[in-house]
């Protein structure tokens, strides 16, 4: 098969010139305004008092308010204003307008309380137009989904989680020892603490009686039951026999770690291939000892084998198991076992934080094997689903940050709806429940992450286990999402999941007292394989959608070992294409449709199923065209190609898709939560130079800039969909253009590529932001693209 083609650049870069800022509108009743706002933040300060003199033994505590805005406001110059009144901001409002978290470095609020009072009687601090309200923050919002379906009872002692709003270091430094020692006063204790640049998470164990006292602290933004793990366990069995082992991998090959339950590294199908596992020991319980990391629950083991094999199915067929990735497995979790129906379960320790183990385990694997690039995720919160304006999780936050820090690849599952809530809509309401805005049915926490590539469940060939008196159907068919599988968005719009794999289906009997049939579920290795004597079990869920995943991209890395992440995820998203086989109201959505009801698809396909052959590999009618690069905030590149006749007059249908992949840093107390945007389009029927001619003139912009693209191009613009608008939410950007017919391009004119860089709170003109890209053309009819491609592109560059 032919290598991709590298995709050239016009040399030289250069940087676009900005224009003024948006106008800020006005508000006539200034005076009254003024009047309402003095008196608001006069009982802030009042309160405050109260509570300074309270907690004066513990703690000095901190003047957190909101601001409520009824406008877009550039967050720099916002802040500079508020500086200047001695309020910092420590965490905007995602959208911009709406509530500000800020701090008074001025307890007694002079500064701002004077210059409300003069824009009250005169033209003057123009940005209090903006401000809508100074109010407190009520201490329900504090309260998290868990603690809200949960209240502690009388009398109950229970551990929470406790997230402090991400101060200066010194200020929270002091907050911690204060709150630490009120904590101990009150007969409860810390039992953990964790910090990074964006989060202060700490995991206390308190009972009911200061709860209370504890949500009234302006510091706290949020208190919570810890998270439990939610992941699915079924342990029916198939048996398999007479099948071949290939040899240990080779020493360099890619190797995944499989943060879970653990793994059984003795199963005959894993023993070749696991370099390491650990357990992840607790502080201060023995709920998992550092020399005993075997999966006692089941699902790790089961996960791995995916991660190891891909499709386990196949490979039964095929009668041969060929380890050629490594597994390394770090034991998360414990066996826990409901007293009343004795089912068994995994679980978090309650006395410390999941970010902790995290983070130790993930460092250990990347330092001590350099071949570690990839880390499966099978669990999630289910009770931080992403829905409405919630702020970005703390845990996806974390994996945000390591793979910033380290280069590694996190493969996260979208998550499980409840069965709780699928047994009211699963068959009756299918797939509708998903594709409506139902809160049960969004992606839970870390599968928001903005570096990880988020996976949801479609489902496989499935037909009954050989019941032949009962009736068994399921309305999800081949292809058809999984009835359980978790829907985006993602955070702040991001398309989510990125792509889908398949995770099992739910076949259900006409009787209803009959029970589920197994001929739904993906074959998965066995964890009780001796005392059943059986290699093979099955299961359903996005948790083996996701280690499915997982294996692509460590054979990616095998084959392309010097590739950064952002390319070879570019290369898995060139390669996913949408089911065609798709439930009634998604089957005639496509890309050339309006992003409004393309959303409907994206949200729960994300870009596809991959294609490894494809990500590996060019063909004479498939060509991909790639490269890696940095460019400077506010730069642009622009790169082309050219399409050959055959593309534009050979009758069939015809695909261009563009992929752009970037690892900007990340900041959770920003209206932005990327620190560089990035976005490409695509312009036909002209010439480089005028391209960047274009670009070079002002566009008149404000730092909200939905598409930076000059007037004189938008008419040359390929319109690719998602939109720009839709895809530069998130760092996994796709672009398609789909043709039935003849395309209206000339073909001795390139086709010009523009990719743009917008810094946003990211000020550094040294930075160098880096990218991956990746161009895909292709054509349904057997014609040979590919050398032509090629050879267009080395006649140009012997011209230049």
């Amino acid at each position: 098969m032919p290598d991709h083609l590298k995709l050239p650049l016009y040399e030289g870069e250069f940087e676009r010139k900005k224009g003024r800022g948006g106008r800020i509108k006005g508000r006539e009743n200034r005076n009254q305004f003024s009047e309402v706002q003095v008196f608001n933040l006069g009982e802030i300060k009042d309160n405050f008092d109260e509570d300074k003199k309270a907690f004066s033994q513990f703690f000095d505590p901190n003047l957190i308010f909101k601001i409520k805005l009824n406008q877009k406001v550039n967050e720099d110059t916002f802040t500079k204003f508020l500086e200047l009144k001695n309020i910092r901001v420590i965490s905007p409002s995602p959208e911009g307008s709406g509530y500000w978290i800020s701090l008074a470095d001025d307890e007694n609020l002079e500064k701002i309380i004077d210059k409300l009072k003069e824009y009250g009687k005169n033209e003057t601090y123009k940005l209090f137009d903006i401000i809508e309200n100074f109010e407190p923050i009520p201490p329900e919002e504090k309260i998290g989904e868990q603690l809200k379906k949960s209240p502690l009872k009388e009398g109950e002692e229970a551990y929470l989680d406790i997230e402090i709003w991400r101060m200066e270091n010194s200020r929270l430094g002091k907050f911690l020892d204060g709150f630490n020692k009120f904590i101990i006063s009150k007969h409860g204790r810390v039992t953990d603490n964790f910090k990074t640049q964006n989060l202060c998470l700490l995991r206390v164990k308190i009972n009911k009686s200061i709860i209370d006292e504890i949500l009234n602290l302006r510091e706290i933004s949020r208190i919570d039951r810890p998270p439990k793990p939610y992941i699915t366990y079924e342990k029916l069995s198939t048996p398999l026999e007479n099948f071949e082992t290939g040899e240990v991998p080779p020493k360099n090959a890619t190797a995944i770690a499989i943060l879970d339950s653990g793994i059984l590294s003795n199963h005959p199908l894993l023993e070749k291939a696991v370099g390491d596992e650990i357990a992840s020991p607790f502080l201060s319980t023995d709920k998992i000892h550092e020399n005993k990391p075997e999966d006692d629950v089941g699902h790790g083991t089961k996960v791995a084998g995916i991660a190891l094999y891909g499709d386990i199915k196949k490979c039964i067929d095929d009668k041969e198991f060929r380890p050629e990735i490594w597994i390394l497995s770090a034991k998360v979790m414990f066996k826990k076992e409901n007293p009343e129906t004795g089912e068994i379960y995994a679980a978090f320790d309650e006395s410390e934080l999941l970010e902790h183990q995290m983070e130790d385990t993930i460092k250990y694997f990347t330092k001590e094997y350099p071949n570690c690039r990839v880390v499966n995720i099978s669990f999630g919160d289910g009770c931080k689903k992403m829905f409405g304006d919630t702020r970005q999780f703390s845990l996806a936050t974390l994996l945000d940050e390591l793979a910033s820090e380290l280069d590694i690849i996190f493969v996260v599952s979208s998550g499980n709806i409840d069965n709780h809530e699928l047994v009211n809509v699963f068959p009756y309401k299918y797939p509708d429940y998903l594709i409506e805005d139902n809160k049960y049915a969004k992606i839970i926490d870390p599968a928001t992450s903005a570096y990880a590539i988020t996976v949801g469940s479609i489902g496989q060939e499935y037909g009954p286990n050989g019941r032949q008196m009962t009736l068994y159907s399921s309305p999800a068919k081949t292809n058809y999402p999984s009835p359980f599988t978790c829907v985006g968005p993602g955070y702040k719009g991001m398309i989510k999941p990125e792509l889908v794999e398949e995770g099992g289906n739910i076949i259900i009997p006409s009787d209803p007292a009959k029970q589920e049939d197994i001929g739904g579920n993906l074959i998965v290795l066995n964890p009780k394989w001796i005392e059943e004597a059986k290699l093979f079990s099955t299961g359903y869920g996005t948790s083996f959608s996701a280690p499915k995943v997982a294996h692509y991209v460590a054979k990616l890395f095998n084959h392309f070992p010097d590739y950064s992440s952002n390319l070879i995820k570019a290369l898995l998203i060139a390669s996913a294409r949408i089911p065609s086989d798709r439930p009634e109201h998604l089957k005639d959505i496509n890309f050339n449709n309006s992003d409004k009801s393309l959303i409907d698809l994206l949200k729960i396909y994300g870009y596809g199923k991959l294609n490894f052959e494809l990500a590996v590999s060019s063909d004479s009618e498939h060509v991909l065209l790639l490269t890696e690069n940095q460019i400077k905030l506010d730069g642009i590149h622009l790169y082309y190609f050219y399409l050959p006749q055959e593309f534009i007059e050979t009758p069939g249908n015809r695909e261009i898709s563009v992929v752009l992949v970037y690892n900007p840093k990340i900041r959770r107390n920003r209206i932005d939560y990327m620190g560089v945007n990035m976005e490409f389009h695509l312009f036909k029927n002209t010439d480089i130079q005028e391209v960047r001619a274009s670009y070079e003139k002002t566009i008149q912009s404000s730092e909200d800039l939905e598409e930076i693209i000059p007037q004189k191009l938008k008419k040359k613009e390929i319109v690719l969909h998602p939109g720009v608008r839709t895809r530069k939410k998130g760092i996994h950007q796709k672009g398609i253009k789909l043709y039935s017919e003849s395309p209206d391009i000339e073909q001795e004119k390139p086709l010009v590529l523009a990719i743009v860089s917008q810094g946003k709170w990211l000020k550094d003109k040294d930075y160098l932001q880096d990218f991956a890209l990746v161009v895909t053309i292709r054509h349904e009819a057997r014609i040979d693209l590919y050398n032509k491609i090629r050879q267009q592109i080395q006649e140009r560059v012997r011209i230049k």
